[in-house]
């Protein structure tokens, strides 16, 4: 056996080294960053939940929570559909929209600030949504092009749903601090309006996910 010496590589870099390195670095690195955001979240959340249980801070909690789930959700539903190169962006966004998970956490009770965070937050992934369907050609789904079809019309469904989703919660911001007599209503309808959003955005994703899944001969119904 010939002596290795200190920076010598164990593995030189081929084509099939690349692409095997990049499907297992890209998926695990974007569960990890969200994984790792998301449990600070959590825990900035129970930890200011618990301090004060107010009837709109426990429905802010619960609404806020079912937002951790669904990006979560998403990011996994994605990194099963998707492989690619990761870049900058690839980097950044799993950071912009976690990290925009956190700041709603100091502003349980507060309708407007929570309502504004949250708004924030949607309007993000909208952008985030915009780019995921920008950047996944039909090249990921090999021949099955209709499943490339079913994918950007989920992209679709998922930003008018946020989008809307973050137009209400604004209203609901600007409404809760302009008429302070109406804080708790408006609060609350917030929570719903951001309950309502999830509800769709994870109707789409296990329609449309089972529709490709279905593609490709795998039996994955919707809310199995």
């Amino acid at each position: 056996m010939l002596d290795v010496g200190r920076g010598e590589a164990i593995q030189g870099l081929t084509h099939d080294v690349l692409i095997r390195r990049s499907l297992e670095v890209s998926p695990n690195g974007f569960i990890t960053i969200i994984s790792i955001i998301q449990g600070v979240a959590l825990a900035l959340l129970a930890q200011n939940t618990f301090e004060k249980p107010s009837v709109l801070v426990v429905a802010q909690s619960v609404a806020l929570m079912m937002v951790f789930v669904v990006v979560f959700y998403f990011y996994l539903t994605m990194s099963v559909m998707l492989r690619w190169a990761p870049s900058f962006l690839d980097s950044f966004l799993p950071f912009a929209i976690a990290g925009l998970e956190i700041p709603p956490a100091f502003f349980l009770g507060n309708a407007a600030g929570w309502s504004t965070w949250l708004a924030a937050l949607w309007f993000v992934i909208v952008a985030g949504l915009w780019t995921t369907a920008k950047w996944s050609p039909p090249s990921h789904f090999g021949r099955t092009r209709l499943a490339h079809t079913r994918w950007h019309q989920l992209q679709r469904e998922l930003q008018l749903s946020t989008g809307c989703g973050g137009f209400a919660a604004a209203l609901c911001a600007l409404y809760a601090a302009f008429a302070p007599g109406h804080r708790l209503a408006f609060g609350l309808f917030s929570t719903l309006t951001v309950l309502v959003t999830v509800g769709v955005v994870v109707w789409r994703i296990e329609i449309r996910s089972a529709q490709i899944h279905s593609l490709y001969g795998v039996n994955r119904p919707p809310f199995n």
